[in-house]
């Protein structure tokens, strides 16, 4: 029987970090679904800005809901809050490339 070297623990723990991090980082990570991933940053972003123009820069609170990558374009939805000069929230849905470039924005709700 041949003999078996071991492996150091420490090359084993690196291994397994490295791993479990590829694993989780194209993820979504917030509540209620873990298999979709995220927009790019530049999109939401390019989102979020894009709704709060259309208000003349007075939302009181702008906010990624959720994000959808996608190769061509991306969906990224955003809640405005205090809009029109009250208490309103106001959901946005955005189609928008990866560089940030917004294609189309509609209110949804």
């Amino acid at each position: 029987m041949p003999m078996m070297k071991k492996i150091p623990t420490a090359i084993v723990t690196a291994a397994t970090i490295l791993l479990s991090a590829c694993a989780t980082s194209d993820y979504d990570s917030g509540q209620g679904s873990s298999t979709l991933r995220q927009a790019t940053g530049a999109a939401e972003s390019a989102c979020m800005a894009a709704v709060n123009g259309n208000y003349g820069g007075n939302v009181r609170s702008v906010r990624v809901a959720s994000s959808e990558y996608s190769e061509a374009n991306s969906v990224v939805m955003v809640d405005a809050a205090g809009v029109r000069g009250g208490s309103t929230t106001e959901r946005w849905r955005c189609l928008v490339s990866n560089d940030g470039t917004v294609q189309e924005l509609t209110v949804v709700q």
